[in-house]
């Protein structure tokens, strides 16, 4: 993904510390006095916030932000993966399926070139569409989508939680996560030949598409994809490729 915009973050409010409580002894003129002195380094703190040193730290409120970038085929969560928001979604190369988790979107998206012969298959924009935090965007067949926002969450994005640090090659084979490579979440990348690739998760954050290489595509071979991102392939997820070399890297 392609962000075109800096990442917001927004500031907390640290706690002053406790005063001491007054001595039970003294007169009420020096306690009223000590309110008197401790109200403004109250104040002081207040006015100057430490910087937040986590993501944790920083509010789940936070003032909105303008975005404007790419998203291309995979699954993309709202979030993780870009701020959430409401937003206007542009097909801007080639054409293929978009699908987002809470049914905001389910539509054959593209360019209008591909609308051929009167035909009205693909949806070059769509307005307002709502993507919650959680929201897992999803893309396939090719299209590249630009999103923009005027109004998405600024706090920083959450990093995905994965243990897997190793990239795996795969050639043709039947492949079944955690046994013959470790489970997690990856980014497909064809880097030889094409051919179909299909995990058993295909409806569930897996993949079931054709993937090759860009001169492949060249070749006239149609919409093969170079790149698939954020594929999820849980311990004992089959995946089954042929025709395809592929290289699996952990989505960051």
């Amino acid at each position: 993904r392609e962000v075109l915009s800096m990442k917001q973050r927004a500031p907390f409010f640290a706690r002053p510390a406790a005063g001491r409580k007054p001595a039970m002894k003294r007169t009420r003129l020096i306690a009223l006095l000590a309110a008197a002195c401790l109200l403004p380094a109250l104040a002081g703190c207040a006015a100057e916030p430490a910087a937040p040193s986590s993501a944790e730290d920083a509010p789940e409120d936070s003032t909105p932000s303008t975005v404007d970038f790419r998203l291309t085929s995979g699954h993309h969560t709202a979030g993780v993966d870009f701020p959430a928001g409401t937003y206007d979604l542009t097909a801007i190369e080639w054409c293929g399926r978009v699908v987002s988790s809470n049914g905001a979107v389910d539509t054959a998206m593209g360019v209008p070139e591909y609308n051929t012969d009167g035909q009205d298959l693909y949806t070059q924009s769509l307005e307002d569409v709502s993507l919650k935090k959680g929201t897992v965007l999803s893309l396939s067949g090719g299209v590249i989508l630009r999103l923009h926002s005027d109004d998405a969450d600024s706090s920083p994005l959450q990093p995905r939680e994965q243990d897997i640090t190793e990239d795996v090659t795969l050639s043709a084979g039947l492949y079944t996560a955690g046994v013959d490579f470790p489970a997690g979440v990856y980014d497909f990348t064809a880097t030889d030949g094409v051919g179909n690739v299909e995990s058993s998760n295909s409806h569930s954050g897996g993949i079931s598409d054709v993937m090759g290489t860009t001169w492949r595509i060249a070749e006239g071979f149609g919409f093969c994809e170079q790149k698939y991102q954020n594929v999820e392939l849980p311990e004992g997820t089959t995946l089954s490729v042929s025709g395809v070399t592929l290289l699996l890297q952990p989505s960051a």
